[in-house]
């Protein structure tokens, strides 16, 4: 899933800014793609700490912290991303 993802987002991203800030809006991409695997590894560290029925709870709220994030950056990928036009070499 991530490869269908990753590409098309990544080229949104450098496609959405002039040349002069290609360098800037990837590294502001990679910050915020490690974040973003930072936050998913402590989430699974919490969740993986309990046993029994805290380890189903924990993976409940999980994956409604998940479904709340990715409903979030669908909104914000909807209104921000506006025509995005692909440069050709």
């Amino acid at each position: 899933g991530m490869a269908i993802a990753v590409a098309p987002l990544t080229a949104a991203v450098l496609g959405a800014v002039s040349e002069e800030h290609t360098g800037t809006a990837s590294g502001f991409n990679s910050a915020v793609a490690r974040t973003g695997g930072l936050i998913a590894t402590a989430m699974l560290g919490v969740v993986l700490a309990r046993d029994g029925e805290g380890l189903i709870a924990g993976f409940h709220l999980a994956l409604i912290g998940s479904a709340i994030a990715a409903v979030a950056a669908s909104a914000a990928a909807l209104f921000m991303v506006r025509k995005v036009k692909l440069r050709t070499p």
